[in-house]
């Protein structure tokens, strides 16, 4: 179940250096980025973009590109991150999909194609960092089959800690 990875809807795959106008569209999205003080700009996205393909060689994972497989546009990210939280590394897996492609099951459906890619990096039990009022993300997690572990602060910030254990 090596990447890339092909749902009915999906392309799942690295990112590369080409990609940083499709994650632009994202992550320019002032819903998406809503934690932050505004979207980020082309500057600060072309800088996430290092960051990722930098864990890629690193740590051997890191968020991956949700590709329209209709389309062949970019429409979000997914993968498994190494997160800090409360003095621990924990693996989570997050999704940040664009505004316009909210609600159509995209999250979900690439999350769950993601959990057997995540099993085959040798994790075990795979977190998402959602903030109590983030009833979309919530929803997301519960498809999953997540449940919340506890509270704790990640980025300055109160999360519930949704956890899975992967077979």
């Amino acid at each position: 179940m090596t990447l890339p990875l092909c749902t009915e809807r999906l392309l799942i795959r690295e990112f590369t250096a080409d990609d940083c106008d499709g994650l632009a569209a994202v992550y320019g999205d002032p819903k998406v980025i809503w934690w932050e003080p505004a979207p980020y700009s082309a500057e600060q996205t072309a800088a996430a973009l290092t960051r990722i393909l930098g864990q890629y060689a690193s740590e051997g994972m890191a968020e991956y590109a949700i590709v329209l497989r209709s389309t062949g546009e970019i429409i979000g990210d997914s993968g498994p991150v190494l997160r800090e939280v409360e003095g621990v590394r924990l693996p989570e897996l997050g999704w940040d999909l664009r505004s316009d492609c909210w609600g159509h099951g995209y999250a979900t459906e690439a999350a769950r194609a993601l959990l057997g890619h995540v099993a085959e990096l040798g994790i075990t039990r795979i977190y998402s960092f959602i903030t109590p009022g983030n009833a979309p993300s919530r929803a997301v997690a519960e498809r999953l089959g997540m449940t919340i572990e506890r509270r704790a602060l990640f980025a300055d910030v109160l999360h519930d800690l949704w956890a899975l254990d992967i077979r």
